[in-house]
């Protein structure tokens, strides 16, 4: 203290220094103590603040550590410390907290951010906060909340989240970038997405999806859709009517869509004009005929003078005459052929003469458009024709398409090439709706002045096919039109529909097609096919051809196809028109009737007159006068009248007798068998005259007999000697003899020898004993058992059951179909009384079933007695409850029973114990080696058991003291003396004297430690003396436990055989089997067991060796009970031998039963004296010997069975592989025969093609003659053209004569009459099979009674020897069948060799004569010019006279050249122009002959096939028998195998 004032120290101020320094207030004043000087602290404010105060509050916060709150912060800071940034500003992270520039405002936008721009004051990663970062709205981004966040827009300081979300659809906007605009929010939207939200597809879109483009085009058909926008959702485009699909690219069902040429017109419809005819355009030409008929005139009024009128002259003029009276135009329905390739529409063709037209009408125009006009034709020359066509429209055009067209005609003429089939006008026309045109055709040949008669051609249709790149979608120039454009011509969709038949089209033609249909129609057009006609109401897609039936025809399927008849619901049937009888193929659409030649009649032209047969060689029918009709097929006349029959009315019907063939002078009598047939008493089927006897013998009725059949035949009954009376079968249910007179009486019908065992008035049940189906011969015997049936059906052994089932009737508790077993739960069989009931008790029986002989239940382990009501032997306690075993020792028990009540055993001197397997007392070891104890162990004895009693009184004694709280028998003074020495004690312990109290304990503790000592000492004697002793007793107790295992094992063998008994006696023959087997394998394991323990090393037997002689004392001493027990054995031994004989006497029969040996086996196991073997014995290798060759045993029958059935199963395996090589072999035959079928069917069409050809041949040939007769009648022709052309015609040679065919069609006629014998083979095949079936039936009884295999193996095999001869048959006659078959083949492939060399041969002639005509040709021009010559040279010549003289002199010779080739055509095929055609028509007859005769062998061919896939069948279902029986066999052979090994090995 200085001047009285204090120097403070520790920060301190004020007078007494009683206050902190300024900014030293981190801690609170105190005053200074010794230890603690209480140091006034520094403020921390970080260098922002220089003052600051206390804060208890914050002091005692921070646990007593720092108190200072610092005031006036700067530098934008604040906090306790100044060690935060104020609002709106934050620390800068790259300066210290005390750095004065540390805080830097926020610099937030106030309109993204929250609480008006603050920031983050400080970096704390722990808390999520970064310096300087504001906090921006929940839709706001960025490092001053500038910007929204993505999928956001529109930054606004009113809304609270700062911005609102873009929802833009995710599957319209693009990926890149942000979804929307950040301002107007417009989302970013894909390239076929629009909408704000990026939501909709564009126009012609669909599909908004996840794709790359957004929405999928609508890609609507331009066709079948009525815009090109779609549904947005599904895609769904706006379809025109009966368009569907979601494109509108398909047609509903029962609609299709119009191909190009769907609009065609059939010639066949269309209206036929002559040449002369106005109507048709153009100006006809002159008939060139008529130069013809001048210059024939003018030949025959020059050679008439002469003589020298020919044949051929006469019949050109005919011929003229005819083909002027030919129609212009006429209808050629052509028919359809299977597998012909049809290139025309409609039913056939309007064939046109030259010069002729046909005149259209069309009304049905769909569109306003232009369409081109095509003609499908097809000629019959080698000429070209043209066509002038005009078109007409009837009324205004009122379209915008067709109105700039006037009224008017407009002409075409086109050329029609010959190697054509169609042509189409140079230019369309425009057609319109709701308007009628006409369109007039001429057709004449082109490039010729005039008409010729001759001259044909074959009109198809007329078609009209749009032009369709007029329409929508086609027209355009931009990318799609174009492009359709393009594949109509890439893929030839148009070229499709020009020519016939129509290919197939392209998919997309069809896509194409469909959409011009559907622009012109405004949709689909309806099937409307004809529902008797078509199959269903279903058409073609494109075209519209709905699906017709058999040889129904039309667009709709509503007309026959020409050829048939009769449209109806099955379609239409052929005409069928006989060859020979009708005048063409074509019959009447309605009714079928074939046009007939004169002399035949029917519907085919197949019949002949009435009273004719044999057509086409009609005759008389021969009925010698008795009926006027016949068959006109076989002659056979109809309806014979005066009791007349046969083919011819030759003889008499049944009843009558005579003579009445024509001419006789007899006629048919009525028969008097005994009446007359009309008479209601005649009882004969037919009578004839016998001569010799001069009587009438009557042919009786079923039933009747004599010579007049005036009685009954044997087997029926009636009296038929009375008018009325009739003879009946007797009612005897198939059960008698019908040939037996005496088999039924005659008069009654009551039947008198009943067979098959039945019995009664008419044989209708079984006899008594006999039961079963009396109707069906099946009466079996009654199998009743004696024992179990009534006494009153029985009588001598035979009793009688139920006529119909066979049930006997049984005695009482008895059942079974005969009577064999008692009733469930019952017992004693063979009773007079019946069966009883068994009586088990439960729940001690397994079940309430008893041996039915004896009655004895089957009891649960346990339990015994006949009812189970009994403890079993050996057990004991009360059956109700339980029985428990005995389990009495054998070595120390009595016996093996123990009391029955308690279950205590009956113990042997030395033992005792509940079962006596324990030492007794005074007997000392290990049981059951007891031995007495030493004589002194009974005073001792006596002492332990008065120390037991003592004990017990003790016991008794605490007892008492604890119940009544006092000891008895102890006086007071006793007590006083125990606390008399409790008291010196205390005394000796309060006196202090603790070293004389050590000293007395320490004494008696010594005193007590040589008392353990000793004790200790002894006690170790007696361990070792224990030890040796336990020694011996454990050796002692191994001994006796083996003895008495053994001992239990010998009584558990005696029980078990004493059971066994029992059951021997009780069970029947297959358990008494069954134990024999069990007892034997025992006694093999015996056997194993006993030679182990007696030769083995270490046996029991040289161990037992050393236990022998300690066992001896124990035996001397317990002598007389071990006498006693040996003495029970024996005779329980002498009771098990007994049995034992008994049981080896029943082997030995078993033995002599199965084996048929006695089985008296050796000791090696060897019977020498049983060659059969038996049980026990062995061969030398030692495998058990049972049965064999001449054995009579079962096991003998059985291989012997067993062989049999071996055999059986190998001919029976043999016989079907035969059978299915014949199968095999059939199957061969019917592929060859298809083949050979196939072959004769391709010769069949190629014949036909040939029968066109020559047809066309001949046609072509006519008209060659034709030219050649033309030229030669010619003015003008000069003798060197003439003698050319007749040269040119004498090298002319035919390929074949009429000899050549002739023998190729005897060929064809062997070959199938080859054929037939292929039908007859079969049929004997056939029988063959019919027998092999009839074997394998046999063979199937015979496995029926394969029980008897040995009875019955030989008939099984002539069986199959019959069905392998049968077999080899069969194969001999397929074999032939096969050579038949291939010996057609090779000549069906020889008559196709040579057709087509006809075939080339004609061809090579066709083109000669082709060239031949054209040479004909030129010398015709040439001939125009010599005409033109001649002209000259007459008027400037003088000599003309000479020169015509050479001219005459030339023409001689021409004449002659031309009869030199008359000759040679004459020479070739007949004489002239008719020869020549008659012998085409000869050749024309053949192959039609040829062509039925092949018809016919194709049908045979069927027949053949037919009968070979039937024969297959049955060769199929034969071996599906023979496979059953096959398995049956197998199964027989298995179950003989597996019996047979049961009884070699005794099981």
């Amino acid at each position: 203290m200085i001047h009285g004032r204090c120097v403070c120290k520790h920060n301190t101020v004020g007078l007494n220094c009683e206050l902190c320094r300024d900014f030293y207030h981190d801690a609170p004043w105190r005053p200074a103590e010794t230890d603690n000087a209480h140091t006034c602290r520094e403020c921390n404010c970080n260098g922002h603040s220089n003052q600051c105060h206390f804060d208890m509050a914050v002091y005692l916060a921070t646990g007593n550590v720092s108190g200072g709150v610092c005031d006036n912060c700067l530098h934008n800071t604040m906090g306790r410390n100044c060690e935060t940034c104020k609002h709106f500003y934050y620390q800068d992270p790259a300066r210290d907290i005390r750095d004065p520039a540390a805080c830097v405002s926020c610099d937030c936008d106030p309109v993204g951010s929250v609480e008006g721009g603050v920031c983050d004051s400080h970096t704390d990663l722990d808390l999520g906060m970064i310096g300087g970062q504001c906090r921006c709205k929940q839709n706001v981004r960025g490092q001053r909340c500038d910007y929204c966040k993505e999928g956001h827009y529109g930054l606004s300081l009113d809304n609270t989240l700062g911005c609102q979300p873009c929802n833009c659809d995710p599957r319209g906007i693009t990926m890149l970038g942000a979804p929307c605009d950040q301002i107007s929010g417009d989302c970013s939207c894909k390239r076929y997405v629009t909408g704000r939200y990026c939501n909709q597809c564009l126009p012609e879109y669909w599909g908004l999806s996840n794709d790359l483009a957004g929405c999928r085009p609508c890609d609507c058909d331009f066709g079948g859709a009525t815009s090109s926008r779609c549904m947005m959702d599904n895609g769904q485009c706006d379809c025109r009517p009966h368009l569907i699909g979601r494109k509108c690219s398909e047609v509903q069902p029962a609609f299709f869509c119009a191909s190009l040429d769907y609009y065609k017109y059939e010639a066949e419809g269309a209206i036929g004009h002559s040449p002369d005819d106005p109507a048709l355009p153009g100006n006809p030409r002159p008939q060139a005929e008529t130069d013809c008929v001048q210059h024939l005139n003018y030949q025959l009024r020059r050679h008439r003078r002469h003589r020298h009128i020919t044949q051929p002259q006469r019949a050109a003029l005919r011929r003229i005459r005819q083909l002027q009276q030919t129609p212009s135009v006429s209808i050629v329905h052509r028919e359809r052929q299977p597998g012909q390739m049809v290139t025309w529409t409609g039913p056939g063709f309007a064939r046109a003469k030259d010069g002729a037209g046909l005149e259209f009408t069309i009304s049905n125009i769909p569109y306003a458009m232009e369409y081109d006009i095509m003609i499908r034709y097809e000629p019959e020359s080698t000429e070209d024709w043209e066509a002038l066509v005009s078109v007409t429209s009837l009324n205004l055009p009122t379209s915008l398409r067709c109105g700039n067209m006037l009224p008017t005609e407009q002409m075409y003429t086109v050329t029609m090439p010959h190697h054509r089939r169609y042509i189409e006008m140079p230019r369309p026309f425009c057609f319109e709706p709701n308007n009628q045109y006409v369109v007039s055709i001429r057709f004449q040949r082109h490039g010729v002045s005039h008409r010729h008669l001759t001259a044909f051609i074959l009109i198809d249709s007329l078609v009209l096919i749009p032009r369709y790149e007029e329409l929508p979608g086609f027209q355009g120039d931009d990318g799609p039109d174009e492009r359709r454009r393009q594949e109509m011509e890439v893929y030839m969709c148009l070229d499709s529909f020009t020519t016939l038949p129509m290919p197939a089209l392209a998919e997309l033609c069809t896509t194409l097609i469909c959409s011009i249909s559907a622009i012109m129609h405004n949709g689909a057009l309806a099937c409307q096919c004809d529902p008797q006609g078509s199959l269903s109401a279903e058409c073609d897609k494109v075209g519209g051809q709905c699906h017709c039936k058999p040889n129904v025809i039309g667009h709709q399927c509503d007309q026959c196809a020409p050829g048939t008849y009769g449209f109806g619901p099955y379609g239409c049937a052929d005409c069928d028109c006989h060859s020979q009888g009708s005048v063409g193929h074509q019959c009447d659409p309605v009714t079928g009737q074939c046009p007939c030649r004169h002399g035949a009649i029917g519907r085919q032209c197949s019949d002949c007159q009435p009273g004719q047969w044999g057509f086409p060689n009609c005759r008389p029918c021969q009925c010698n006068g008795h009926a006027e009709s016949c068959d006109p097929e076989t002659g056979a006349c109809y309806e014979c009248r005066d009791n007349t029959a046969g083919q011819l009315c030759e003889s008499c019907v049944n009843g009558f007798y005579g003579d009445p063939v024509l001419g006789s002078g007899e006629h048919c009598r009525p028969c008097p068998c005994p009446g007359h047939p009309d008479s209601g008493h005649s009882n004969g089927a037919s009578c004839h005259a016998d001569y010799a006897s001069n009587q009438i013998l009557c042919q009786c009725l079923e039933g009747y007999a004599g010579p007049r059949c005036d009685r009954c035949a044997p087997g029926y009954y009636g009296d038929p000697e009375q008018p009325g009376g009739v003879c009946r079968p007797c009612q005897c249910n198939g059960n008698i003899e019908p040939q037996d007179p005496e088999s039924c009486d005659p008069r009654t019908g009551q039947c008198l020898k009943c067979l098959y065992n039945t019995d009664g008035h008419s044989c209708s049940e079984c006899k008594l004993g006999y039961y079963g189906n009396a109707f069906a011969q099946d009466c079996r015997r009654c199998t009743c058992v004696t024992s179990g049936t009534l006494q009153g059906y029985c009588t001598d052994g035979v009793c009688h059951c139920d006529r119909q089932t066979g049930h006997c009737p049984c005695k009482p508790n008895i059942i079974g179909h005969n009577c064999d077993q008692c009733t469930p739960n019952h017992w004693n069989f063979g009773s007079d009384f019946g069966c009883e009931p068994c009586g088990c008790v439960q729940p001690n029986a397994l079940s309430t079933h008893c041996n039915m002989f004896s009655g004895q239940c089957h009891c649960q382990p346990g339990f015994g007695g006949q009812q189970c009501n009994e403890c079993e032997a050996f057990h004991w306690g009360d059956p109700r409850v339980q029985c428990e075993e005995c389990n009495c020792h054998p070595l120390g028990s009595e016996t093996a029973q123990c009391d029955r009540v308690t279950g205590a055993c009956e113990c042997k001197e030395g033992a005792a114990g509940r079962c006596c397997n324990e030492c007794a007392r005074g007997f000392t070891g290990n049981f059951p080696k007891c031995v007495p104890c030493h004589p002194c162990f009974q005073l001792w004895d006596d002492v332990v058991c008065q120390v037991r009693r003592d004990l017990t009184h003790i016991k008794d004694v605490i007892a008492m003291i604890l119940e009544k709280g006092e000891l008895p028998g102890v006086s007071d003074g006793r007590i006083h003396e125990l606390e008399k020495k409790l008291a010196q004690v205390q005394d000796l312990i309060k006196d202090g004297d603790q070293e004389g109290t050590f000293n007395l304990i320490s004494q008696a503790i010594d005193d007590l430690r040589a008392e353990i000592a000793l004790t200790d000492g002894r006690l170790m004697g007696v361990i070792q003396d224990l030890n040796v002793t336990a020694d011996l007793d454990k050796a002692q107790k191994q001994n006796l436990n083996a003895l008495e295992k053994e001992l239990k094992d010998l009584n558990n063998t005696l029980h078990q055989l004493r059971r066994g008994l029992e059951n021997y006696l009780t069970a029947g023959m297959a358990e008494q089997f069954e134990n024999v087997r069990k007892y034997y394998q025992s006694s093999l394991n015996s056997e194993q067991r006993c030679n182990a323990s007696v030769y083995g090393p270490q046996s029991p037997v040289e161990q037992s060796q050393d236990t022998r002689n300690r066992t001896e004392a124990l035996l001397k001493e317990r002598k007389n009970s071990f006498l006693r027990t040996v003495a029970a054995n024996n005779r329980s031994l002498s009771e098990l031998k007994e049995k034992a004989h008994e049981i080896d006497r029943n082997v030995h029969h078993l033995s002599n039963k199965v084996c048929g040996g006695h089985g008296n086996a050796k000791a090696n196991s060897s019977c020498p004296d049983s060659p059969c073997g038996g049980a026990g014995c062995r061969d030398h290798n030692g495998a058990l010997k049972c049965g064999g060759k001449g054995c009579n045993g079962t096991v003998g029958a059985s291989v012997t069975a067993l062989g049999h059935a071996e055999d059986v199963h190998k001919n029976l395996t043999a016989a079907s592989e035969e059978l299915q090589t014949m199968a095999k072999k059939l199957r061969d035959i019917a592929t060859l025969t298809q083949t050979v079928k196939t072959q004769a069917k391709d010769t069949l069409d190629k014949a036909q093609s040939k029968k066109d050809l020559f047809e066309n041949s001949n046609k072509i040939l006519k008209d060659f003659i034709q030219k050649i007769r033309d030229f030669l009648n010619e003015e003008g022709a000069d003798p060197e053209s003439i003698e050319k052309v007749a040269q040119q015609v004498l090298a002319i040679s035919l390929p074949v004569n009429r000899t050549v065919i002739h023998n190729i069609v005897n060929q064809i006629k062997e070959n199938i009459d080859n054929l037939t014998n292929v039908e007859e083979l079969i049929n004997r095949t056939s029988e063959q099979l019919a027998k092999v079936k009839d074997l394998l039936k046999r063979a199937q009884d015979a496995k029926s009674q394969a029980e008897g295999v040995s009875n019955n193996i030989n008939k099984t095999k002539e069986a199959l020897e019959t069905s392998q001869s049968a077999i080899k048959k069969a194969e001999t006659e397929m074999t032939t069948a096969m050579e038949n078959l291939k010996n057609a083949q090779n000549i069906t492939t020889t008559v196709d060799n040579k057709l087509l060399n006809l075939d080339n041969s004609l061809m090579d002639v066709m083109m000669r004569l082709a060239n031949l005509s054209d040479g004909v040709d030129l010398l015709k021009n040439k001939t125009e010019q010599n005409r033109e010559m001649a002209k000259e040279a007459k008027a400037q010549s003088d000599n003309a006279t000479q020169e015509a003289a050479g001219l005459q002199e030339e023409l001689t010779n021409a004449e002659n050249l031309y009869k030199e080739l008359k000759e040679k055509v004459d020479s070739v095929g007949g004489t002239g122009e008719g020869n020549v055609s008659q012998r085409a028509i000869e050749m024309k007859k053949e192959a039609e002959e040829l062509l039925n005769k092949a018809t016919m062998g194709m049908e045979t061919l069927r027949k053949l096939e037919r009968k070979l896939n039937k024969n297959e069948l049955r060769m199929q279902n034969q071996r599906d028998e023979l496979a059953d029986l096959e398995k049956n066999v197998t199964d027989i052979k298995e179950f003989i195998r597996l019996k047979v090994l049961g009884y070699n090995n005794c099981q």
